[in-house]
């Protein structure tokens, strides 16, 4: 198959890259009132599911960080002077968020 380069580029023009055409008075062609016209819409699952995602990745990122040394030092500080404590309920909270997922 040959493809006339002058055509194919005539055919872009008209349909991939033609700038939208408005009346006179401004007014919308009838075939875009109509409807005639592509649309894309993301269902809500779609958006949520890109969230989770983009949540993720976040969190990674932030659990591949590693540590400063001024805050392991503090923590070590603290847990041997018995000085350590962390509140029962966030704890009953992620040990119940580990064992339900």
């Amino acid at each position: 198959m040959k493809i006339n380069p002058t055509a194919a580029y005539q055919a872009y023009n008209k349909y991939g890259r033609a700038p939208r055409k408005v009346g006179p008075l401004g007014e919308i062609p009838a075939a875009e009132k109509a409807g005639k016209t592509d649309r894309i819409q993301i269902s809500q699952e779609a958006t949520r599911q890109l969230e989770v995602e983009q949540l993720s990745r976040s969190i990674l990122a932030e659990i591949r960080e590693p540590a400063s040394a001024e805050r392991l030092e503090s923590l070590r500080n603290a847990v041997q002077k018995g000085e350590y404590n962390i509140p029962t309920g966030e704890l009953v909270d992620a040990v119940m968020r580990h064992m339900i997922a």
